[in-house]
Parts: C-alpha cells; structure tokens; sequence
C-alpha cells in the first residue's frame, strides 16, 4: 500500500526547508481545502512560489502537484485519524497521557501503512540464515538492539549486541559472507552505526536497516530498510513515538523467526524457563 500524503510529509519533515515545511504544515492542516485548490492558490495560502510547491511535491515522491492532490483525496482521513494536538507547556499529567497514546497507537498504524512487506520478509529470511546477526545501536536505540538480541538469543539464534562505538567496529570487522548486521538509528545519521554497517558490508555481511529516515546515511548501508513512522511535526523530541514502533517491528520480526524454526523455538523457550526458575520468586 502507498503511503498517504500525510504520511510521507511527516517522514520527510526533518529533512524539508524551513519554506517546505510551510507548505506541509498547510497541507496538514488543511487537507480537504488543498484538494480543491490550484497550485497557485496553495502557493498564496502557503507563502511560497508556486515553484516552490512543485518542488515540494517532487521531494515528497510525487510526479508534481496533480499528484499529490489526487493522493490526497483518496486518501481523507476519519475525524478520529485527524490530526493530533500538539503538547503544550500547560498541558495537565492526563492531557500528556492521553496525547502520547494517540500518537503512539497511530505511529503503529502510520508504520505498518509504510511498511514494505517484502523487505519484511527478506529481513527475516537474512536472520534465519544467518550465522552470525549483530545487532548495533548507540543513544536511545541501543536499548532496542539489546532487547532484539536477547530475544532472538533466547529462541536459539546466534545473536549479539553492540554498542560502544570500538566495539561495534570491531565486531563488524568480524563478520563476513553468512552473517547479517542490524543497526537501528531513528535519525539514520548516527556515524557509530553507519560506519559498523559499511564496515559488515565490505566483509560480505548482509546488512538490515531499521530507521525512521529512508534516504539517510544509516540507510544507504542497508541491503534491506525497514522504515517506520515517526511524528516529528508535533512530538519533535527525538525518538519518542518511532521507539515504539521499531521494537514492534523487531518483535515481528522475532515471531516470524520462531514460527521458521517452530519445534526449536519451543524446546529453547522450555529450556530457558526451566533455567530461570530458581530466579523467580512468588
């Protein structure tokens, strides 16, 4: 499924001129207006050129603005998937709940919208055969790597974490044709995860990117890109909804291992409980 445009402005928010962001703020807002306008007309309304929509509309994917529109139409959405109220400094404990919630559940939906299912499938089709799978993140995404790889060693993959940046590197340099590299960076310009992932690359691992920026350098080493949705235009604190939204893409990814490998799964989860047992207290 193509994303909508509302989609694709918001993955592409961070990356737009401060006129562009202009124009996609106007669009947001203003949804069912801009499909009834002339590219003049949203120029006007937007404070840019009409060049400047064109040109706004051609970073977006479209071919030009009678694209977009027609995007947009097919694609209006119900008043409960409109858009979300920014957090204010004023804003009551409960107010905050229920907004991040929101945002969180719709990240979710936005994600599994965007989501291309063959490299989906390719992704865990890598990690099945894998030899080795190194999972690297630094910053709020290194949490992540080390609940994926102690997911997937749990189910009996060979999996591990890296996240010190000589670490990384040295555990890159180590792999080789048979293995795979996962770095997961939101931003996609980590420089600790994007030189671990071209250095695995050069050794003839096979690379996965999970991250929230399809055209940044973290993605360029990706033989595969799982791309998520993150709302930046109104939660602009780095990572705040799209964490969610890589961890489930990774515990999909998880599920869809063990189903490949059903009987061992079983046997590893039953071996694992046997030996936590004595850990566990009522």
């Amino acid at each position: 499924m193509e994303p909508s445009c509302a989609v694709r402005i918001q993955q592409h928010y961070s990356q737009l001129s401060p006129l562009e962001r202009k124009i996609g703020d106007y669009i947001l807002s203003h949804p069912r207006q801009v499909v009834e306008m002339s590219v003049q007309e949203l120029a006007a309304a937007a404070g840019a050129a009409p060049s400047g929509v064109i040109r706004f509309c051609k970073r977006l994917g479209y071919r030009g603005y009678t694209q977009l529109k027609i995007s947009l139409a097919g694609r209006q959405p119900a008043p409960e998937d409109m858009i979300l109220p920014a957090v204010f400094p004023d804003d009551g404990t409960s107010q905050v709940f229920d907004k991040v919630f929101t945002s969180s559940m719709k990240t979710l939906k936005d994600t599994m919208e965007i989501m291309d299912r063959s490299s989906l499938q390719k992704a865990a089709e890598l990690l099945h055969q894998a030899e080795t799978i190194v999972f690297f993140g630094v910053g709020t995404s290194s949490t992540i790597a080390m609940d994926a790889y102690y997911r997937l060693m749990r189910i009996g993959y060979p999996a591990v974490c890296a996240t010190d940046s000589y670490i990384m590197r040295t555990a890159a340099s180590g792999l080789g044709p048979g293995d795979a590299a996962v770095g997961i960076s939101h931003s996609g310009r980590t420089i600790e995860t994007r030189d671990a992932l071209k250095i695995a690359r050069s050794k003839g691992a096979g690379t996965i990117v999970i991250t929230s920026r399809p055209g940044s350098p973290v993605a360029a080493q990706g033989d595969l890109v799982l791309c998520v949705y993150s709302d930046e235009v109104r939660y602009p604190i780095e990572a705040v909804t799209a964490r969610i939204a890589h961890i489930a893409v990774l515990d999909a990814l998880c599920v869809a291992l063990s189903l490949m490998e059903y009987d061992r799964t079983v046997e590893h989860i039953r071996e694992m409980n046997r030996l936590f047992e004595d850990l566990r207290r009522e």
